[in-house]
């Protein structure tokens, strides 16, 4: 697919130029506010030439649902937190520690309610990942012990100290969960011909489900840590159907079970919020690691053209 489109200065087509559906690969119109559907995003590239017939769906940006949840985080935050710090200091304001100490723990768990509900409304999201990625970690222990000293209030200096640390530990789970699902969201889709998509020649690193295509997962592979970063990810080949048309996808799958595109410009970071602290707190792989592994894609299936109404009228016209 050519790079040069005819786009405004921002990178996005003149008014009036989508194709006949452009909702299933480009995504919606709501996604982008109003200027419309974009050409192409700041983040995206081409994958390599080795892809041939592939192409990226976008998927539904997940971090706008983050955003009103973190903000009312926000404001529970201050109202539990200030409460328990006069208390702890002698000028008790009225309120009780336990209404305190319920507001500091909602603070949290809006945050990871608003990563549950992304998690619900990401194609083939998992909320079961979601949780353990966010609670199968060493600052639970450290919520569990914070939360016993704001409910039984050993001394003043302890509480005291318990806020000055709640202070980082909450931003690290905004940050955290921010980061991930502000990360670029698609998977990368070829029509299909045959049933016989060549699961068995898969690599040994491969765990096939199936022996052909279905609508299911088709086959795994998990990467350890290393391979693409500091985290481990896994990629799962997957039979999708849209409109009697039958595909492969390829889902590249962060352990909080989030879907991120694999085939974006480096550093991706500079276009997310908390573009240094982000890769710390949430483990997201490296760009050229995904690059590197993704050279070839890992079945080569006999192809099916695509569907004309699904194809941008741009390119068309540029033919």
């Amino acid at each position: 697919m050519s790079n040069h489109l005819n786009c405004d200065n921002d990178g996005f087509p003149p008014v009036g130029m989508a194709s006949t559906k452009p909702g299933f690969l480009l995504g919606e119109s709501g996604w982008y506010g109003a200027l419309g559907i974009p050409a192409r995003l700041p983040h995206e590239a081409e994958a390599p030439e080795s892809w041939i017939g592939w192409r990226r769906q976008r998927l539904k940006p997940a971090i706008t649902g983050f955003l009103f949840p973190s903000a009312w985080s926000i404001f529970f935050l201050l109202a539990g937190s200030i409460p328990l710090f006069f208390e702890a200091i002698g000028s008790g304001i009225g309120m009780s520690n336990q209404l305190a100490f319920g507001l500091w723990l909602t603070a949290f768990g809006l945050l990871w309610l608003g990563a549950i509900q992304a998690a619900m409304k990401q194609v083939e999201g998992s909320v079961v990942k979601m949780v353990m990625w966010n609670f199968f970690r060493i600052e639970t222990l450290l919520m569990i012990v914070l939360s016993w000293v704001f409910v039984n209030q050993p001394s003043n200096s302890i509480v005291l100290f318990a806020l000055l640390i709640s202070i980082p530990l909450w931003f690290s789970y905004l940050v955290r969960i921010a980061t991930v699902l502000a990360w670029p969201a698609g998977r990368w889709l070829l029509p299909i011909a045959h049933v016989d998509v060549g699961l068995s020649n898969l690599e040994l690193d491969w765990v096939a489900e199936s022996r052909r295509w279905a609508r299911r997962p088709l086959a795994r592979r998990k990467l350890e840590s290393g391979v693409v970063g500091d985290t481990r990810m896994e990629l799962v080949l997957f039979g999708v159907r849209h409109e009697n048309h039958d595909f492969i996808a390829i889902h590249y799958v962060h352990p909080s079970g989030v879907i991120m595109d694999p085939f974006v410009r480096n550093p991706v970071g500079r276009q997310v919020p908390f573009s240094r602290l982000g890769p710390i707190f949430s483990d997201v792989p490296h760009v050229t690691g995904s690059w590197t592994l993704l050279e070839d894609p890992p079945v080569t299936p006999v192809a099916a053209e695509w569907p004309a109404e699904m194809i941008p009228a741009w390119e068309f016209e540029e033919e």
